[in-house]
C-alpha cells in the first residue's frame, strides 16, 4: 500500500494538474475562427452602437470586416499607441474607463500584457505624438468583438474619448514572446507543487518525531 505522505503528494500533483488544464482550456489561444454570418452580426451590432469611421471613411467597423475574411481563431495581441489628454479630468476618465474595460476583459481569458509611458525619443518623429504604449493580449477576434458590443461597454465608451486625444491600434502576433499566460501559470502551479511538496515531507517528518 501507498504511504500517506506519498498518496497526499499524488493527490496534490494531480490536483495541480487539473487546475492547470482547466486553466489550460478557459485560456484557449487556439479556437473556432468567425464564420462570416457571425461576423457580419458582430459588424452590424458594432455600426449600430458606434461612429466607426476615421476622418479616412475607413475606420474600425471596416478593418474589422477585413480581420474576419483573415480569422484563424487563434490569440494575438493588439498594439495601442495613445495620446493623452492633459487635465484631472481626463484622468479620472481614464481610470474609469479601465475599471469597466478590465473585467470585460478578464472574463474572456484577454488582458494587458505590456503597459509604458513614453520616456523619451530615440529615432523617428512619430513618437513625439505617444504618450502610452498599451498590448493586449485577445483569445481571439470572437472575444474582442463581442466585448466590444457589450452594452457595458458601449456606455462606457465616452470615458475612453474624454481620457485620449488620438489612439492608433494595430494586431500583431508575435514570433518570439516571454509574455505568455499559460508558462506563467505553469512556472506558478510549479512552485506551488513544490512548496506543498515540502509541507507534506514537514508535516510527515513532524508526526515522525512527536
Amino acid at each position: 500500500m501507498l504511504s500517506k505522505s506519498l498518496s497526499l503528494k499524488l493527490v496534490w500533483i494531480a490536483a495541480l494538474i487539473v487546475i492547470f488544464s482547466i486553466f489550460s482550456v478557459w485560456y484557449g489561444g487556439k479556437g473556432k475562427p468567425l464564420s462570416p454570418e457571425e461576423g457580419a452580426e458582430l459588424i452590424a451590432q458594432l455600426r449600430a452602437s458606434y461612429d466607426t469611421e476615421d476622418q479616412s471613411g475607413h475606420g474600425l467597423a471596416e478593418h474589422l470586416e477585413e480581420m474576419i475574411a483573415k480569422d484563424d481563431g487563434r490569440e494575438f495581441y493588439a498594439v495601442n499607441l495613445e495620446q493623452l489628454k492633459d487635465g484631472e479630468e481626463a484622468r479620472a476618465a481614464d481610470q474609469a474607463y479601465a475599471r469597466v474595460v478590465m473585467p470585460l476583459l478578464f472574463k474572456r481569458a484577454s488582458h494587458p500584457v505590456f503597459l509604458s509611458e513614453r520616456a523619451g525619443l530615440m529615432l523617428g518623429k512619430y513618437g513625439e505624438e505617444v504618450d502610452r504604449v498599451v498590448v493586449v493580449r485577445y483569445r481571439s477576434l470572437r472575444d474582442l468583438l463581442t466585448m466590444t458590443v457589450e452594452p457595458t461597454m458601449i456606455e462606457s465608451s465616452h470615458y475612453k474619448f474624454a481620457a485620449l486625444e488620438h489612439t492608433e491600434v494595430f494586431i500583431t502576433r508575435p514570433s518570439i514572446s516571454f509574455a505568455q499566460g499559460k508558462l506563467m501559470v505553469a512556472l506558478m502551479l510549479a512552485v506551488l507543487g513544490l512548496i506543498g511538496l515540502r509541507v507534506i515531507n514537514f508535516v510527515r517528518d513532524r508526526r515522525r518525531r512527536a
